[in-house]
């Protein structure tokens, strides 16, 4: 009983993650990623992420197998969700624990030339999002590395953010 449990709580936390950041649930299977890294085994903490997408910072441009795509300055590759709009997020709650928003303020890197315009927008509880090119930014906490891409495609409304 208990291997068997240890064998389906991975699957209903994925399962759970991918529901609370989708449209109606339907499409519970991710893109395949994107990189060759390994998928990891279990979800990384969301604290772990959460942190470094809450520092802010700094925006730059991560190549991937996707193409140039928008990083933080870590590298960790920054996502769009379909449902906000240049104004609002409408990632909140258990969303916005598996996609934590990129707080505001950032600035490109030294260096770094982006050709989108870097705002903010206000969240529902109040705190500054980073947002490019009319977009909130997010962070996906199953990206372990930087440089990966699996977020690509989650419920079909999460997409990296490519940059010429």
């Amino acid at each position: 009983m208990k291997s068997t449990l240890r064998l389906l709580l991975p699957a209903l936390a994925l399962a759970a993650t991918l529901t609370a950041c989708g449209d109606d649930g339907t499409d519970a299977q991710p893109a395949a990623p994107a990189t060759t890294a390994a998928a990891p085994s279990a979800a990384p903490s969301p604290t772990a992420a959460a942190s470094s997408a809450a520092a802010g910072g700094t925006l730059t441009v991560a190549t991937t197998p996707l193409g140039k795509v928008l990083a933080d300055g870590q590298g960790y590759v920054l996502y769009l969700f379909d449902k906000d709009t240049a104004t609002t997020s409408a990632c909140v709650d258990q969303c916005a624990v598996n996609w934590p928003p990129v707080a505001a303020p950032v600035t490109a890197a030294a260096g770094v030339t982006l050709p989108g315009a870097i705002t903010a927008v206000t969240r529902p509880d109040g705190s500054s999002q980073a947002a490019y090119d009319g977009h909130p930014l997010y962070r996906w906490i199953r990206d372990t590395a930087p440089g990966q891409t699996t977020g690509e495609g989650v419920q079909g409304v999460w997409h990296v953010i490519k940059v010429p």
